[in-house]
C-alpha cells in the first residue's frame, strides 16, 4: 500500500489515505505503476493526491513507498501532535515515513525524487537544505526493518545495487543544495542511458509528456543519434561508456558510479542526476513502457485516454514504392536468445512470401540469405529509417527497430512477441499495426536463453509461420489494398 495523512489545524485528527499500485485501472485509490520511477516519485504523487483532497492541510505524512504500509499504522506511529518536518526511521535509520510541509510539495515537488528512501539521516539532511531549517530525525521503537527484498511480491526489483544507487543520487544532491546558492535552478538529468529501446521510449515519453521535472537525459555514446531521431525534448548528455551488459556482470551501482565519474565533477556539480532504471517489475501491469517513462518524468497519468494505447500514432507514413512486388523488412534479433524469432520458422515465412512474389529483407541475418532473403546492415537511426521507407511493411521482434518503425515513423508494422508482453511495448492497434503471439499463459516468463518449461532455446509463444504470413498480408491489404 501507498499511504499518507493530511494534517490540518481545523481538524481534530489527521485524515487518512490509502492507495495502491494500479494493475491497469484508474480508480481514485490507485496510483500509476511505473517501473522507471524512483521511490521519491511516488512520494511526490501521494503528496499530489493529499494536497488535492485536503488543500488547506499544513503538513502531509507520507509512508516510504518501499514498505507495505497503511495510513492507520502510520498514524499510530506518529503518536500525537507534529509541528514540523520530520523523517521517522526504524532503529537502524531506515526511513519509515516523512512529514513534509505543504510548501515543499507546492514549490519544490521535483526534489522529492532525490530522496534516498534508504538513509534517514541523509534524507533529513537533504530536506533541511531544501527547507532552510532543521528537520527532525525521529527514531521509532521498531526493530530494524532492513532493506526491502531484492525481488518480492510487492513488485520492487531492487537489491543492494539499485538501493545503493538511490543513496548515491541523494548524496550528490546534498552537495549541490548545500554548496550552491542557486541550487533551485540546477537542472534535473534523467539517468536512463542503457539500451537503444530504453533511450527511444524515454525520448518518445518526453515528447508526449505535458509536464516534466527533467530537461536532460544521459545517453550512451553509441545511441546519441536516437533522441534526435525520435524527437526527444530532452537535451542529451553523452556518456562515454558502452551500454551495461545484460548478464549482471556489472552491477547497476557500479555502472552508475562509473557513469557519474565519467561525466565528470563539473557535470555532477551542475545537474541533479535521477536514477531511473528498472525499479519495479514493469510487466506486472499492462502499461506501456513509454507511459512508465512519462510518469517517471513527472507527467500525470490518471486516465486511459492519456496512455499510448489510447493516443493515435503521430505520423501515419506509407511506402512510395510500387506495390508489386510487396516489400517486407524483418528484424528478428532481440536483446537475448528467447526474444529472437525461431530461425526454422523464419525460413518457412520467407519461403511463403517469396512464393507469393514478395521481396524479403532481413536486418543483420546473413544466415537467412539461403532461404531467399536479402540481408542488410543497420548501424544507426538514419540508416534504419531509409531501410524502412523502402519497404511496404516492417515486421520485428520486441526491439529498437520495431519501436522506431511504429512509434516514431508511424509505419505499417507487425510486432512479433515471444516471452515479453505485447502491451508493455507494442503500439496502438489499428489499420497500421498489429502484433502476433500465441497468448500463452507462461508469458511473461522472465527467462533469457532457455525456456524454463520446455528447456528449449527458442520461445514457443511466437506465432507460427502461417499466422505471421497471414498478418503481413492482411496488414498490406488494409493499408495499401494489396492482393496476392
Amino acid at each position: 500500500m501507498l499511504a499518507g495523512l493530511a494534517i490540518s489545524p481545523s481538524l481534530s485528527r489527521p485524515q487518512r489515505f490509502d492507495f495502491r499500485f494500479s494493475q491497469g485501472a484508474f480508480r481514485d485509490d490507485e496510483i500509476f505503476d511505473s517501473a522507471l520511477s524512483v521511490p521519491g516519485r511516488f512520494i511526490a504523487e501521494i503528496g499530489r493526491r493529499l494536497a488535492k483532497a485536503v488543500p488547506r492541510a499544513e503538513l502531509f505524512v507520507i509512508g516510504n513507498p518501499l514498505l507495505p504500509l497503511r495510513a492507520e499504522q502510520i498514524e499510530a506511529w506518529l503518536g500525537g501532535a507534529v509541528v514540523g518536518p520530520m523523517v521517522a526511521t526504524d532503529q537502524a535509520g531506515f526511513p519509515i515515513f516523512y512529514v513534509l510541509p505543504h510548501r515543499l510539495l507546492a514549490e519544490l515537488e521535483r526534489f522529492l525524487l532525490l530522496l534516498s528512501t534508504q538513509d534517514g539521516k541523509a534524507d533529513a539532511r537533504l530536506l533541511a537544505g531544501l527547507l532552510g531549517r532543521p528537520v527532525e530525525q525521529r527514531v521509532l521503537h521498531l526493530a530494524a526493518v532492513g532493506e526491502p527484498p531484492g525481488r518480492g511480491p510487492n513488485g520492487w526489483l531492487n537489491g543492494d545495487h539499485r538501493l545503493g544507487a538511490l543513496k548515491l543520487q541523494c548524496a550528490n544532491a546534498i552537495k549541490i543544495v548545500e554548496g550552491n546558492p542557486g541550487w533551485q535552478q540546477v537542472p534535473f538529468a534523467n539517468y536512463y542511458p542503457m539500451h537503444a529501446g530504453d533511450v527511444l521510449f524515454m525520448g518518445v515519453a518526453s515528447r508526449l509528456a505535458s509536464t516534466s521535472f527533467f530537461s536532460k537525459q544521459v545517453v550512451c555514446s553509441a545511441y546519441m543519434d536516437i533522441p534526435t531521431a525520435c524527437g526527444s525534448r530532452l537535451e542529451s548528455m553523452r556518456l562515454r561508456l558502452p551500454w551495461i551488459a545484460r548478464d549482471g556482470s556489472v552491477s547497476e551501482l557500479t555502472y552508475f558510479a562509473n557513469a557519474l565519474d565519467k561525466l565528470g565533477d563539473e557535470a555532477k556539480a551542475a545537474n541533479y542526476f535521477v536514477f531511473s532504471r528498472i525499479l519495479r517489475l514493469y510487466y506486472r501491469t499492462p502499461f506501456h513502457l513509454v507511459d512508465h517513462a512519462r510518469f517517471a518524468l513527472g507527467d500525470r497519468i490518471d486516465g486511459f485516454e492519456q496512455t499510448v494505447h489510447a493516443v493515435p500514432t503521430v505520423a501515419e507514413a506509407r511506402c512510395r514504392q510500387p506495390l508489386q512486388p510487396l516489400r517486407v523488412l524483418f528484424h528478428l534479433n532481440g536483446g537475448w536468445g528467447l526474444k529472437t524469432y525461431p530461425a526454422d520458422n523464419m525460413r518457412i515465412v520467407i519461403g511463403a512470401l517469396r512464393g507469393l512474389g514478395a521481396e524479403v529483407t532481413v536486418i543483420d541475418r546473413p544466415d537467412l540469405q539461403e532461404a531467399g532473403a536479402q540481408s542488410v546492415s543497420s548501424d544507426d537511426s538514419a540508416t534504419l529509417r531509409g531501410l524502412v521507407e523502402r519497404h511496404h511493411v516492417f515486421v520485428g521482434v520486441d526491439s529498437f527497430p520495431h519501436h522506431f518503425a511504429r512509434l516514431v515513423m508511424g509505419w505499417p508494422t507487425v510486432g512479433l512477441f515471444g516471452n515479453t508482453k505485447p502491451c508493455n511495448s507494442d503500439a496502438r492497434y489499428g489499420d497500421g499495426y498489429r502484433s502476433s503471439d500465441l497468448n500463452l499463459s507462461c508469458n511473461r516468463c522472465s527467462a533469457y536463453d532457455v525456456c524454463p518449461v520446455l528447456r528449449r532455446k527458442d520461445c514457443v509463444n511466437y506465432a507460427p509461420p502461417a499466422r505471421v504470413v497471414t498478418d503481413i498480408l492482411d496488414l498490406a491489404r488494409g493499408v495499401y489494398g494489396y492482393s496476392a
